[in-house]
């Protein structure tokens, strides 16, 4: 018990002194100052558990996600080499409250191409923000070839699928043959198809540009 106590007192002065909160603070005005959201910048910060290794490994020491009114949520690694990770979902998550808020989007009337919408365009306003190299890893879990045929074999048939179901498809399971993290990388896919038909569309465009848009 001592030892576990001990051990996130440490943590505590190591988040402290990389001063995370501040640099997520900070991250995230310089977002909205650029790409204006219609609703206030709420985050909040966590320690991530040291011994969650599919996070530390799978993800670079970064967990986040943000509600469907808008606040964001991090959990992270108290490391300093974790910072251009942290920077990259920063990114990615704001992306995700700007949406949300502009199309004031709820969880109930999500279908599972709203979801692979919002997922793709995070990332590629990664990409155009930041740059390839911030991109996270879940656009290589698929090759463009495997998203097509994906598409083809399985995503069309369940689009306007709506409801817990569409975890399986945007997570993997491995049991209804569904890679893992596929959904993510088939957003990403799917938000590049339409850049490649409409190449001189802005990010502001995109973000408001409803999700049925992106497959006509």
């Amino acid at each position: 018990m001592d030892n576990n106590i001990d051990s996130l007192e440490l943590q505590l002065i190591k988040m402290r002194t990389l001063a995370y909160e501040y640099f997520i603070k900070k991250e995230l005005e310089l977002l909205q100052k650029q790409f204006p959201s219609n609703r206030s910048i709420q985050f909040e910060l966590f320690i991530l558990d040291e011994n969650d290794d599919f996070v530390k490994k799978k993800l670079g020491g970064v967990s986040a996600f943000t509600d469907w009114d808008s606040r964001m949520c991090f959990a992270v690694l108290p490391e300093n080499n974790i910072r251009t990770t942290l920077k990259s979902v920063i990114t990615h998550e704001y992306h995700h409250h700007w949406r949300i808020s502009a199309l004031d989007m709820d969880e109930e009337s999500q279908t599972l191409l709203d979801r692979l919408i919002l997922e793709g365009l995070a990332e590629h306003f990664v990409r155009i923000k930041l740059g390839d190299v911030y991109l996270g890893p879940y656009k290589d879990a698929l090759t463009e070839y495997q998203a097509k045929a994906l598409w083809e074999s399985t995503y069309k048939e369940h689009l306007f699928d709506k409801g817990q179901i569409t975890d399986l498809y945007m997570f993997g399971n491995e049991e209804e043959g569904l890679p893992f993290w596929g959904g993510y990388s088939l957003g990403y896919y799917l938000v590049k198809w339409y850049l490649e038909r409409n190449e001189d569309i802005s990010i502001e465009e995109l973000t408001l540009l409803p999700s049925d848009k992106f497959i006509a």
